[in-house]
């Protein structure tokens, strides 16, 4: 697919992606503490100023406190997860079919590690722009829960990074966890009316609208 203008960072399962902006880049997703000095080699080749958090799960916000001391950058998520990235068995969530019982299980097993205390600078709210202070154009927060109660994505032009509202392991499908089943339907619905011109994914590799999987994001099978 064409990937013009995309700086994406592939960690193993994890990606994390950087919006540049004339006066400073928007880092979005961290990743886990295993990923910190590879992340750290791409991130200095930007001018990282804002981390978006596109939820509290510890592997989208593990370098978050060290990357913005680092870079000096602020921190934005939803106030929502905030409880989350401070404890995350602090809410219950449901597995969404077969992957959903796998991953239930992986967890219950494994010791979380704690990610590093950070402040959060910024609240997200729905259409809130974060990009007018960095010189980036039509770059605005998009919420899409159901995945944790404050899951939100980021429009910039027609391209949406969209966290785990939807997942991508080999083809699209629906969040293998959700705090709210409901809420995640509702927001690939939300997905769907924007109809974005590409999509990308905290796990997976991104696609472009019209094609065969894009489509299949929004059957009635999948949603």
């Amino acid at each position: 697919m064409n990937l013009d203008g995309i700086n994406m960072i592939s960690c193993g399962n994890f990606n994390c992606y950087v919006i540049r902006g004339e006066s400073g880049d928007i880092l979005i997703d961290t990743a886990v503490p295993d990923y910190r000095d590879e992340i750290e080699v791409w991130l200095h080749n930007y001018n990282v100023k804002l981390i978006v958090l596109t939820h509290g799960h510890n592997d989208h916000i593990g370098n978050a406190g060290y990357f913005a001391e680092l870079l000096g950058a602020k921190i934005a998520m939803s106030a929502d997860d905030v409880s989350l990235a401070e404890n995350s068995s602090s809410r219950k969530f449901y597995p969404v079919g077969i992957k959903g019982q796998i991953m239930k299980k992986v967890i219950s097993r494994s010791k979380q590690t704690m990610p590093e205390h950070f402040n959060t600078d910024i609240f997200l709210d729905d259409g809130m722009d974060i990009g007018k202070e960095y010189g980036i154009d039509d770059c605005k927060a998009i919420k899409l829960d159901g995945h944790t109660k404050g899951s939100f994505g980021i429009l910039h032009g027609k391209d949406l990074y969209i966290g785990d509202a939807a997942m991508n392991y080999g083809a699209p499908s629906f969040p293998a966890i959700c705090e709210s089943p409901k809420a995640a339907r509702n927001s690939l619905e939300k997905v769907r009316e924007i109809a974005p011109g590409r999509i990308f994914f905290g796990h997976g590799a991104p696609i472009e609208g019209k094609g065969p999987k894009y489509r299949n994001m929004f059957s009635k099978k999948f949603l």
